[in-house]
């Protein structure tokens, strides 16, 4: 534990030059090590920020095992930080309304995401996040220190995007906001570390992650590989951390059959709109039909919120 030793007053020295500190939370093991470090550095500094909060994001896709754990691991941190009476703050939250998935998909027309089409990384993640930083600069005058439980460890295309931003040491910018900083204190950890540090933690201050490590049992067969995307996700052509779900949870199937459905719409180039630009013609939105389907059958086995079903109807109302 003496890496981790090393980690914790680090982070502690970095309680006692900010007033506030936003650490992110994905309910994966890396968070959780992250959440942990946070919370041994708050009872080791002596001198507190005035303000801290363990951010989750519920792009309200999540697949309900996932959101659960997730969950459950907020509560736990939660009453850590009553018990010690740190300032500690578990926030969840959600895209705006007009960003919702269902949203942008059924009432504008916009096609499943793609990797030449990714739009959704950036308003159902990244947006809630900058809008609550942005909130926080508006309160109070200034952004807070973000920490990130990201690791070079966690794959080549990790690594090589870090590489990138990472100024110096452990130290980044966060993209798109001036003025605000970012440390990734689990940086340069592998996972047995991660796993190990975990382990520590729970019997220090006497809690069981055990829901944790069973979703990765169920996700990926061991204690690495889980992957924390939604279920509608078509960025990849088969979500296998979900149908390992499915395999326990029976009723994560009907899901699974829309998602390959929301597949083939995005390859099918019959249901997009033509659209003629400078001589040009292009492939547009989703047409009507396509979007009513969709909008039909999604309400079979998901629950679209009032606010986002009048939303859609305001978008075809205007098409």
């Amino acid at each position: 534990m003496n890496k981790f030793s090393h980690i914790e007053s680090d982070v502690s020295g970095l309680t006692k030059e900010h007033k506030f500190i936003v650490a992110t939370f994905s309910g994966g093991k890396d968070s959780t090590a992250l959440a942990f470090t946070l919370l041994n550095a708050l009872a080791k500094s002596r001198c507190k920020p005035e303000k801290v909060w363990l951010i989750y994001v519920n792009t309200l896709v999540e697949p309900p095992p996932l959101l659960q754990t997730a969950q459950k691991s907020l509560t736990i941190f939660q009453g850590l930080s009553a018990r010690l009476g740190s300032p500690i703050e578990t926030r969840i939250l959600t895209p705006e309304p007009k960003d919702r998935f269902w949203v942008l998909l059924i009432g504008k027309g916009y096609p499943p995401p793609s990797v030449r089409f990714r739009w959704c990384s950036d308003r159902l993640k990244i947006r809630p996040v900058k809008n609550f930083l942005r909130q926080i600069h508006e309160e109070v005058g200034e952004f807070p220190l973000v920490l990130t439980g990201v690791r070079e460890q966690e794959g080549s295309n990790r690594k090589k995007n870090l590489s990138k931003r990472v100024n110096s040491g452990k130290w980044m910018n966060y993209e798109g906001l001036k003025d605000c900083l970012v440390y990734a204190p689990l940086l340069h950890l592998n996972d047995a570390e991660v796993w190990d540090y975990v382990g520590y933690k729970e019997e220090k201050w006497e809690v069981s992650m055990s829901h944790l490590r069973e979703i990765y049992s169920m996700t990926s067969g061991g204690p690495n590989g889980f992957r924390t995307g939604c279920w509608v996700c078509t960025l990849v052509k088969r979500d296998k951390s979900l149908e390992k779900l499915a395999e326990n949870q029976h009723d994560l199937e009907p899901l699974i059959r829309f998602r390959q459905s929301l597949l083939s719409i995005r390859d099918n180039m019959d249901m997009r709109v033509k659209v003629e630009k400078n001589g040009k013609s292009y492939l547009g939105p989703l047409n009507h039909e396509a979007r009513e389907d969709i909008y039909h059958r999604v309400k079979k086995v998901w629950q679209i919120s009032e606010e986002e079903d009048r939303l859609i109807q305001e978008f075809w109302r205007k098409d």
